[in-house]
């Protein structure tokens, strides 16, 4: 049987010592980019999160997690890239939204963050099961005209890289 294509861990094991990559972009021009990886969570303390919180998070998610609990991804000198949140600070982002006044559903979870502006990407974990359950929340639309971006994690995760780090779901 032929494994699935993981490109955040075949990106992990490309950058985890060197911490960078080059890229071609759509014009041919050379890209280098950046990548920081923090260290894993532990198992018992992502079971002792999940559970206080009770988080059903998606499974690639959590594997990541155990391989780096964290990690900036694409980063380069344009202000491009983007921060995969550690669960802790996954969690307390989405907390502070709240606090705000965004209107975050329950079963809302801010996983990744975009540093070229200031949209965040999430997981609706009550939609877990049909492998469509990530937001595109953009900073400049209302939140009930997010949208879902099809795909889960591992395929969302694949496409950016396909994409060479540029934010596909917008185009």
């Amino acid at each position: 049987m032929f494994k699935k294509f993981n490109a955040l861990e075949e990106l992990f094991n490309r950058t985890k010592e060197k911490r960078e990559l080059e890229c071609i972009d759509l014009l041919g021009n050379i890209l280098k980019y950046t990548f920081e990886w923090k260290p894993a969570i532990k198992i018992e303390n992502l079971i002792a999160i999940t559970e206080t919180y009770k988080l059903n998070l998606p499974i690639d998610y959590r594997d990541f997690l155990l391989k780096a609990n964290g990690a900036i991804l694409y980063n380069n000198i344009e202000d491009a890239g983007y921060e995969l949140l550690s669960i802790e600070n996954a969690i307390e982002l989405t907390n502070e939204m709240r606090n705000m006044g965004y209107d975050l559903k329950k079963d809302w979870l801010i996983f990744m963050t975009t540093m070229f502006n200031s949209n965040i990407l999430l997981f609706d974990l009550s939609k877990l099961d049909n492998n469509t359950y990530i937001i595109d929340g953009r900073e400049e639309r209302p939140i009930n005209e997010w949208k879902f971006i099809r795909g889960d994690f591992r395929v969302f995760m694949n496409r950016i890289f396909m994409a060479n780090g540029a934010a596909y779901w917008t185009w």
